[in-house]
């Protein structure tokens, strides 16, 4: 089973960067709350929001930048004891609502001509 609630807190840090305000302290508590300490995920969603906010600002916003930001916050749930099939699940949840994010955000912003 995947980890839902991580998957919805990271895709919607993936697909708007500036949502980090509120994303990261519910990642702090689910770390929290499921493992019984902030240390597993939290602090690679930080250092990730950190790399977006940088790579955003230097590069310019792109995916490149955001798939690393996921691999970086996905690993250490392995090491965390979630099974393989759970963090591909994860994985596949995040990406998929991460791209349903991305593409209702856009279509909200469209300007008719």
């Amino acid at each position: 089973m995947p980890d839902w609630s991580l998957a919805i807190l990271l895709a919607i840090l993936l697909s708007q960067r500036s949502t980090w305000y509120w994303v990261l302290p519910l990642i702090g508590l689910h770390d929290y709350l499921l493992f019984w300490s902030v240390w597993v995920v939290f602090p690679f969603a930080v250092l990730a929001a950190l790399l977006l906010m940088y790579a955003d600002i230097r590069l310019a916003p792109g995916q490149h930048q955001r798939w690393v930001g996921l691999v970086m916050v996905c690993i250490p749930l392995l090491f965390a004891g979630l099974g393989w099939l759970s963090w591909l699940l994860t994985i596949t949840l995040t990406v998929w609502l991460w791209s349903y994010l991305s593409v209702k955000r856009e279509k909200a912003y469209v300007e008719p001509a």
